[in-house]
């Protein structure tokens, strides 16, 4: 019923039907319904899952801010990737103090994603930091500067 309603192919498994419709999935309906019946039969508090018309929308999560001063003495890398029309890039700029020391730009192959072209051009920039000669011979600080959520989020 959820593949006539969403208007999808039949290949669509039964979970992916259910998050297009807007429908609990069975299992987790009777698995709710489980913990409601122990709880209230044998007085153990919990908390009872969220209705999803009580989601915080997507534009309400707040969002990693990004310092508004560039810090000095810091290296910082720009970069971003992107898929448009089957073509995919990524692209990466280093800065210390104002000063561009290395700019690279990459073009993958089309099945690779946007996340796999953002979070190689994370990869090329510390691969050149590596490389680069700088005067002092301290600890390199790196600051990533990205829009990406995935990368954002991967520790």
């Amino acid at each position: 019923m959820n593949i006539k309603i969403a208007k999808a192919f039949r290949t669509l498994s039964y979970e992916a039907s259910c998050v297009l419709v807007g429908v609990r999935l069975i299992r987790l309906a009777v698995e709710e319904k489980v913990q409601t019946y122990k709880a209230t039969h044998n007085n153990i508090e919990y908390d009872a899952p969220l209705d999803v018309r009580y989601w915080p929308h997507p534009a309400e999560i707040p969002l990693n801010r990004a310092p508004t001063k560039i810090p000095h003495n810091v290296i910082n890398i720009f970069m971003d990737g992107s898929k448009i029309g089957g073509k995919v890039g990524a692209a990466a700029v280093i800065i210390k103090d104002d000063i561009v020391l290395h700019q690279s730009k990459y073009k993958l192959h089309e099945r690779w994603s946007n996340n796999q072209a953002e979070q190689v051009a994370i990869l090329r920039a510390l691969e050149q930091i590596q490389n680069l000669q700088l005067a002092e011979d301290a600890e390199k600080i790196v600051l990533v500067n990205t829009d990406s959520k995935v990368t954002q989020t991967a520790k």
